[in-house]
This record gives structure tokens, sequence and C-alpha cells, in this order.
């Protein structure tokens, strides 16, 4: 890809990641003891409301993620370099994150027993028995899967073919879609679960990628067909959510349906007009992990200090929230990021080495 269109894509990046730090503000604030008598609240309260700012910014990031990191499997040794890859680009600032947090929840006298900061560190705490130490962290498992579904892919040769990876996205949505409208039609117990359909638009993403840069034949009618399926299962389970609380229709589909419709119009037509081109947001895009981990860590810190109550004066103290996570961010992506991510490439360069090395026979 271009530098132009990489500059694009970290440009949409930033979109996804302030997004996400808003819409946890309006949350935070929204919250806050007394809020309902602040002047703020008929705002925060119309945000909630009306446009998941978070949602928007999350699908935004999958659909960023399905259009760029199957693409990085590639060269000698593919999946062996891109298993390396990706796992010093995640976890090293991850643990920085939760180093964090345990500090935050110590010193606030709620401690974090050391079985759930374990189960924490592999990134997937849910198969231990474990919550997450912030819930903000559950997109984590949602990329780690899809870079197992895509590594398969690769390795069976249809990563470049539109229509296995429809089919394979398509039972993906099924999966939480089907279980739902059983329980509700047929009063059969089915688990539940929402991977399935948040894992659906990674492969939207690279489903537009096949469409939209390789030009694979049938290609953008499968995205089509994916994406109105996507929407429509995101109706047929909404109710369902919001009678069981399951957090993930929070407040009401209207939002959530919003935040869905807006990520993927935006993303289209970013991809399609080459997007934003700004250096600000550029730069804050290569930045924005580190954003994503970090943002409520610096948050409610400055909440202790700048208390929330729903007056203007929480608008400073967003300000001073977001240069302050700017700040983190670029010091974590600066001293952790960059570092990880070379030694990863180091690492990867050496073991493929030795894998190559030709087998000098045995002195007899």
């Amino acid at each position: 890809m271009s530098a132009a269109r990489l500059s694009n894509i970290d440009g949409l990046r930033a979109i996804a990641a302030l997004s996400v730090f808003v819409q946890h503000f309006i949350g935070d604030a929204s919250r806050a003891e007394g809020v309902s008598a602040g002047v703020l609240y008929p705002w925060l309260s119309f945000s909630e409301h009306s446009l998941d700012l978070g949602r928007f910014g999350v699908v935004l990031f999958f659909l960023i993620s399905g259009f760029v990191v199957p693409f990085s499997i590639r060269g000698e040794a593919p999946l062996k370099r891109f298993a390396i890859s990706r796992f010093f680009r995640l976890y090293p600032a991850f643990w920085g994150a939760l180093a964090c947090l345990a500090i935050i929840y110590w010193t606030a006298g709620t401690p974090v027993s050391m079985m759930t900061m374990l189960a924490n560190v592999t990134m997937a705490p849910q198969f231990l028995g474990q919550g997450w130490m912030s819930g903000i962290y559950w997109t984590l498992f949602i990329e780690l899967v899809f870079y197992f579904l895509a590594a398969g892919l690769f390795a069976t040769r249809f990563l470049g073919n539109p229509l296995a990876v429809v089919i394979l996205a398509v039972a993906l949505v099924s999966s939480t879609a089907g279980p739902i409208l059983v329980r509700l039609y047929l009063g059969i117990g089915l688990p539940v679960s929402y991977i399935g359909l948040h894992l659906s638009f990674l492969f939207s993403g690279l489903l537009l990628r096949l469409a939209i840069v390789e030009r694979k034949k049938g290609a953008a009618s499968c995205a089509a067909y994916l994406i109105a399926y996507q929407l429509l299962a995101v109706l047929a389970v909404s109710e369902f959510s919001l009678m069981r609380n399951d957090g993930f229709i929070l407040i009401g589909t209207l939002p959530i349906m919003t935040g869905y419709l807006l990520a993927v119009a935006v993303f289209i037509g970013a991809v399609r007009l080459n997007a934003p081109q700004s250096r600000v947001l550029a730069w804050i895009g290569r930045i924005s992990y580190s954003i994503y981990l970090f943002h409520w860590i610096v948050n409610v810190t400055i909440y202790r200090f700048l208390p929330l109550t729903g007056g203007w004066r929480d608008l400073a103290t967003m300000l001073v929230c977001l240069m302050a996570t700017i700040g983190v961010s670029y010091l974590v992506f600066r001293f952790v990021e960059k570092p990880s991510i070379a030694l990863g490439r180091r690492v990867a360069s050496k073991l493929l080495e030795t894998d190559t090395r030709p087998i000098v026979p045995e002195a007899a």
C-alpha cells in the first residue's frame, strides 16, 4: 500500500481511538454524582441515546484490522513471522497497562487477585474463569481470534477468496443470532455469545480490501451482503440483549445501530476517497493502540483531582484528560511499543535464520 494510503489508515485509527475516548468520558460524566442537575446533562443524555461513539470507534477499528492485518502475512515463513510480529505488537504495551491498572486498584483499596492478574496477562481471561481487569479490553480477544482465523484462511489458500470469506463470516454472525432466535421463538436455552458477530466485522474489512484494493471478482457483492446481514442480526438480537442486560446493547437499539452504520459509511468513504490526509490525525493514529490501552487509566487518575460534576467544568477536565492521554500514549509508544516491535523483528529474523540454516551432518 502507498504511503498516502497508510497515512489515510492511520487517520482512521485516530478517529476510532478519539471516538472511544469521548464515549467513555461521556459515560463517566453521565454517572457522576449529581450530574442530573448539571448543565451538561441534556447533552450527555442526547449523546448516549442517539449515537454510541464507542461502538462506532470499535467497529471502525475492526474494519481497519480486517482491511490491513491479514495482508501482513507474507514473506519467508509467513505464519511464523506473523505470529511473532503480532505477539510483540500487542502484548508488551498491554502488560504495561495491566500493571498500571493493578496499581490503581491497589491504591483504591480493591487489589486484584493474582489469579485474575495472571488470567488477564493471556488476553483471554474468560477462558480461565476470570473477568477483565478493565472491560474496555474485550476487543483484544476478538482481534486474537481473528488472527487465528486469518492465519487459517491463509494456510488453506482461502484468504483471497471472497466466497470462502463471506461463508465464514455469515457463519460467525449466525453463531450469535441463531441461538438467540432459538431462545426467543422456541424457548430452547442455547448458550449465547456475541463473539461471532463482533468477529464478522473484521471480515467485512477483509472483503472491502478484496473489493477495493485487490479488485477481486464478487468481493463487493459479498461485502454488501455481509454488512446487510450483520445489521439485520444486530436488530434481531437487540431486544434480547436489553432484556437480559448483558451489555451488548447498552441503552437502546438506536445508538448502537447509528454507531454501526456510521462506522461502515465512514470507512468505505475514507477508503474510496483516500481520506483523511492529516499529519496530526496520522500521528495520533500511530499511537492509537496506546491511547486505547491507557485512556481510561489516565482519566480515572485525573478524576481523583478533578471530579466530574456534569457542569461546564467537565469540558476542561475532558481536555486535560485528552492531552494527558496523548502524552502518556506517546511515551508508551516511544519506549514500549516501538522497541517491542523492533525486538519482534529481530526475534523473527533470528528464528528464521535458524530454521533455514542447512543441516550439517554430524562428524563420524
